[in-house]
């Protein structure tokens, strides 16, 4: 179902989708390869790529950029990582956002946590984090564009506790450029849960809106919220929280299914919102929510999806939007594959499927070019859409 598509063709009511069409489907290209456990991508200067990376040893998350020939050097690295519970999956450094020289990154909960007694319970990590830095917001102003360093910089282990602090790092390279960095806000990185024990924070993308360039927005996959963040203060506030929905095959799994925001974009205005939906992973419980900014209101946008992680809006050389949805899996219990979906009208068509782990979109408006991470194969993606 769709509510509110565009204000070219839907503002209100709710339309079912029909079968997903595969007439436009296309087979991707190979943009980059060899790239670390890749979580989002988004579209630097000059065309440029920014990949935010981590594997499961400590502090090895880092910021790539990939030139337009799909050649990775470090921009950043040196960041938080590490396996996370339940099922030791690489995190660290996910959303990022790029305003003039200034680059916000949202680091995950890396190896804060470790399974608990019961199913779907987590404890902190007997040994510790490896990192004071996880579940924070780091601002870092380079001296030039990302794209022009000479050399990438990186942060010590001993960097990651003067920050926590409230320090400022300087970093420099052998060619005399450089980065300032702070943590312009950090989460509480667990709460009390009667279900789960303890419930995690887990930041995984990063959206600014220019009509609000002070305001930052951050989703929040552990604690199914959207926080709100002032830019000049750092001051947090949590502008939605997402309910639970029933589960449609219960009594398999739990009643009700947790939202999971995946990711947050600007549209406009407004934000939206892609909700992946928690185990069981049902199929068509997920969704993407548009979200007004002012009030925290949400109000469905596109539904009967499976395992939405990440959506972007364009607008057409002809005055018409389009709608992109990346499905990590159509069925994760069974370990499906995903697809991009487009959507011109309330029907989406399929743009590309097969997709193995699909984790972050970004769209080149100059080339008209969208690039998908894979995260299980390190690879970048690129298929072409018209104009």
């Amino acid at each position: 179902m769709i509510s509110r598509l565009s204000n070219h063709f839907i503002r209100a009511g709710l339309l079912m989708l029909a079968a997903f069409s595969a007439a436009h489907a296309q087979t991707p290209s190979v943009f980059a390869s060899g790239l670390q456990f890749p979580s989002r991508i988004i579209v630097g200067p000059n065309g440029n790529l920014l990949v935010t990376e981590a594997t499961a040893s400590p502090n090895t998350g880092r910021i790539s950029l990939l030139d337009r020939a799909g050649t990775r050097r470090t921009v950043l690295g040196g960041l938080p990582s590490g396996p996370s519970a339940p099922g030791l999956d690489v995190d660290g450094p996910n959303g990022l956002v790029l305003s003039g020289r200034t680059l916000y990154i949202a680091n995950g909960e890396g190896d804060s946590f470790r399974s608990g007694p019961r199913p779907r319970t987590i404890l902190p990590n007997p040994d510790g984090p490896s990192s004071p830095m996880f579940s924070t917001i780091l601002s870092v102003t380079f001296s030039n564009d990302v794209d022009k360093l000479a050399a990438g910089l990186s942060l010590t282990a001993a960097d990651h506790f003067t920050l926590i602090d409230g320090g400022t790092v300087t970093l420099t390279n052998d060619s005399g450029d450089s980065a300032t960095v702070t943590v312009l806000a950090a989460l509480r990185p667990d709460r009390p849960d009667p279900g789960s024990i303890y419930r995690n924070t887990h930041l995984y993308g990063l959206a600014l809106l220019t009509s609000q360039p002070k305001t930052l927005y951050a989703n929040d996959a552990g604690n199914n919220t959207l926080w709100q963040v002032d830019i000049s203060t750092g001051r947090l506030k949590v502008l939605t929280r997402f309910p639970n929905t029933p589960n449609p095959i219960a009594p398999t799994g739990p009643p009700t299914s947790e939202a999971v925001p995946s990711s947050v974009r600007a549209y406009g205005d407004r934000l939206l919102v892609t909700l992946l939906a928690g185990a069981p992973f049902a199929p068509f419980t997920s969704r993407v929510m548009e979200v007004d900014p002012a009030t925290g209101n949400a109000t469905p946008f596109i539904l009967q999806l499976s395992s939405a992680i990440d959506s972007i809006f364009r607008q057409r050389a002809n005055g018409t939007g389009q709608w992109f949805v990346l499905q990590y899996s159509l069925n994760q219990t069974a370990g499906a594959p995903g697809r991009l979906l487009v959507f011109n009208t309330p029907s989406g068509e399929i743009l590309a499927d097969g997709l193995k782990t699909p984790t972050g979109l970004a769209f080149d408006e100059s080339t008209n070019d969208i690039y998908i991470l894979s995260r299980g194969e390190g690879t970048v993606l690129r298929i072409n859409v018209d104009r």
